[in-house]
């Protein structure tokens, strides 16, 4: 497939270079704004310049353009000039503008808006004012909103005239005289009702919406909960303020979900897809403070194994085994944190279900300790024929993989409560904890009953 998309963006470099430009812009405009995202890589920022140049029809561009990344974005919409690029914006979704937007500098936006019809810039510069990650930030003000005291036929007519300027016209949206949401009806339903039936007989009075300073996520949620196409946004006047589409909930999905999964491996400074397309320097930048913290956890870890080096001169196969205790006690722990994290994202854990949350946890540690830890202690006992050293390994690996699940739960939770991101308790602070704790079981158990119990 790659070397489809290769060959193709070949292709047309081909056609820049022999001047057959209306090719080109035929090639082009026939496209799917995604076909064309995926050979932006093979051509040069200069000869993709000139396409966009070529082609001259600011829908179009637009559409290309928001399937960029943000980059690409800015270093076209500078290139084409600020006329171009207030007349391209003008053709985006308001969302999609502000998205552009958002990545220029205060001043340029500024210039930029300055060049747009009052009442667009109006509209973009309105949902500006949106914290990131709110859902009034991805919400889109172009929507179909109809008076309560409408007949389904008038109500028809009227869709008419709003829906060129609509981003989608799956729902109608009902508001009273102060443009407050008081009801929702599906298309289908509008055009199958009888002409001179009232709007407020036939619509929907229980409205699921989201408040626009609820976070993104609220929003994602019960979009997938309810199965919806969009969900109306509302301020806490109950005033309809615009609409999230399930193709914006889609991109915050796969952004919460890439953000998640890189701090959970202690790689938090990404923006988009900018990780991955970063140089060497900017990757290492954003991972080494983590990798510190880890560093910080193992001279702990070598602190307590120097701490023990006289039990460990006088039973060497103690040490055979730290490995294992201290690997099967991250595993549990960062299986138990990513259940947690994944659960408080999805809104399947509740703060207030948090003991109990803890406690099942802990007896699955419990049950995977003991399990485990006879596995463990019989190998022992077989290799080193020695029943205080089988006891000693198997019992730790019992109470680490106890300590580990309780202390992956915790963790999540614990950030959660204070408003940190939960996703960062996994990864590097799990791994440098249980660390540190494992041995700490091991050593004082084997200490323990070396001392007590041997003869």
């Amino acid at each position: 497939m790659e070397e489809r998309r290769k060959e193709f963006a070949k292709n047309i470099l081909r056609m820049l270079n022999e001047k057959k430009n209306e090719e080109v812009k035929e090639i082009i405009s026939n496209l799917h704004p995604i076909d064309f995202a995926e050979i932006v890589d093979f051509i040069p920022l200069g000869q993709l310049i000139e396409i966009f140049k070529i082609l001259k029809d600011d829908e179009k561009i637009a559409e290309l353009l928001t399937e960029l990344g943000s980059d690409l974005q800015t270093d076209v919409m500078d290139a084409l000039g600020k006329e171009k690029a207030s007349d391209i914006l003008e053709e985006m979704d308001t969302d999609e503008a502000v998205d552009v937007l958002s990545e220029m500098t205060p001043q340029e936006s500024r210039e930029l808006l300055d060049l747009m019809p009052k009442e667009e810039a109006a509209g973009i510069e309105e949902l500006l004012k949106y914290e990131e990650n709110t859902a009034g930030s991805i919400m889109n003000n172009e929507f179909v909103a109809i008076p309560e005291d409408l007949i389904a036929g008038d109500a028809i007519n009227k869709i008419r005239e709003l829906s060129p300027e609509a981003e989608m016209i799956y729902y109608v949206y009902i508001v009273d005289k102060k443009e407050r949401l008081i009801g929702v009806l599906s298309l289908r339903d509008l055009i199958l009702a009888k002409p001179s039936v009232k709007i407020s007989e036939i619509m929907e009075e229980d409205v699921v919406s989201v408040f626009d300073d609820d976070d993104q996520e609220e929003a994602a949620r019960k979009i997938s909960d309810y199965d919806f196409l969009a969900l109306p946004v509302i301020n806490k006047k109950m005033v309809l303020l615009g609409i999230i589409t399930v193709d914006d909930i889609i991109d915050v999905l796969e952004e919460e979900v890439t953000e998640d999964i890189h701090k959970m491996v202690g790689s938090s400074e990404i923006y988009e897809d900018k990780l991955i397309k970063a140089n060497s320097f900017t990757r290492m930048k954003s991972r080494l403070p983590w990798l510190f913290v880890c560093m910080f956890g193992e001279i702990i870890s070598g602190t307590v194994i120097k701490y023990h080096s006289d039990i460990l001169q006088s039973v060497v196969a103690l040490a055979f085994f730290i490995p294992i205790i201290m690997a099967m006690g991250g595993n549990v722990g960062a299986q138990s944190s990513t259940i947690t994290v994944r659960a408080l994202a999805t809104g399947q854990l509740k703060l207030d279900e948090l003991w109990r949350n803890i406690w099942t946890e802990a007896k699955v540690g419990l049950l995977i300790g003991c399990i485990s830890g006879i596995t463990i202690g019989v190998v022992a006992l077989l290799w080193q024929n020695s029943y205080l050293l089988g006891l000693a390994i198997g019992l730790s690996l019992c109470v680490t993989m106890i300590t580990a699940a309780t202390v992956g739960t915790l963790l999540p939770l614990i950030f959660t409560k204070i408003n940190i991101d939960p996703a960062i308790a996994t990864g590097p602070f799990i791994t440098t904890t249980v660390d540190v704790g494992s041995l700490l079981i091991y050593f004082s158990l084997g200490s323990f009953l070396f001392s007590y119990f041997s003869g």
